[in-house]
């Protein structure tokens, strides 16, 4: 059970990698992303934090609004996919969490220092995030108050598959994107 909830982390976390190859656009409504390539990573793992401590998160309505919320993150072109991804994700997330014990919660929180730009190349920047990590810990309540009967803290970057705590973001127009690109 427990490695299904942090194989549903890892999924819905490995929505990036740090390969970069021009993105074409040509969707002209340009809404989501942000307003500088280090606020746009910061913006989208402070909302995954979000996502994963959402008490609601069983809910399907739920699920599809966090899957709207952090596709928008990504590149036009690249939503549907990603969006398709991240609710596949939650929803393996949701039943991971659904499978604890009455007595037993699951707490997530994904932990970072501020965003930097490592790398600028044309209208894409790989941006940083230095000593990310997610902490995961699974509690359960007894006699003796909430106890910690399992926890982990693993590198952000381990769990998007590339090791360094990187992601790829693209400009376009005047807002920044994630790309998988």
């Amino acid at each position: 059970m427990t490695l299904l909830i942090v194989l549903s982390i890892m999924t819905l976390t490995a929505c990036t990698d740090s390969t970069t190859s021009p993105v074409l656009i040509s969707d002209a409504s340009f809404s989501g992303g942000g307003t500088s390539p280090e606020i746009t990573v910061e913006n989208f793992l402070n909302d995954l934090n979000k996502a994963l401590k959402d008490p609601t998160i069983n809910r399907t309505d739920v699920r599809d609004q966090w899957a709207d919320t952090l596709s928008n993150y990504f590149v036009p072109v690249e939503r549907n996919t990603q969006r398709i991804a991240i609710r596949s994700s939650l929803d393996n997330f949701a039943a991971g969490v659904a499978q604890l014990n009455v007595d037993e919660t699951v707490s997530f929180d994904i932990q970072f220092e501020p965003a930097r730009r490592i790398k600028d190349v044309d209208d894409t920047v790989i941006v940083e995030v230095p000593n990310a990590k997610i902490a995961m810990v699974i509690n359960r309540n007894s006699n003796r108050g909430n106890i910690a009967i399992w926890s982990q803290n693993e590198s952000l970057g381990y769990l998007i598959g590339n090791n360094s705590n990187t992601f790829p973001v693209v400009h376009v127009g005047v807002r920044w994107f994630l790309t998988e690109n």
